[in-house]
């Protein structure tokens, strides 16, 4: 089951109540009624980046005058083995939902360093 397919299977709904993270300010009589909501509108959140849609007629412009050059050289700090290994997988991961493809290099026009950061919470 997915978004796609059973948006509201309880196994589903019960993933995405556990995973979203609850205020601590909230009483434990309002914590559940957001945990309702959430469970009500289970269908909005994706379990997966495979479970994100393209927003129909959405386009990314850029405008960018004729002639601007971009920097082609990457100057990337140095990533530990776990960053790597983060960051190639979720690389692959896009790859595979169809949210990034492969670049041919002629078709680079601009190059820039990753920076991972950790979340807050």
């Amino acid at each position: 089951f997915t978004r796609l397919t059973q948006p509201h299977n309880p196994l589903r709904v019960i993933w995405i109540v556990k995973r979203v993270q609850y205020g601590p300010d909230l009483t434990l009589e309002e914590q559940e009624k957001v945990k309702v909501l959430v469970s009500k509108y289970a269908d909005i959140f994706a379990c997966s980046l495979g479970e994100v849609l393209p927003v129909p007629g959405a386009v990314h412009r850029l405008d960018i005058p004729d002639g601007t050059t971009f920097n082609l050289r990457v100057h990337q700090r140095p990533l530990t083995p776990p960053q790597l290994q983060f960051l190639h997988g979720k690389i692959d991961e896009m790859l595979e939902a169809g949210i990034i493809e492969h670049a041919p290099p002629k078709a680079v026009k601009c190059c820039a360093s990753t920076v991972l950061a950790k979340k807050a919470h």
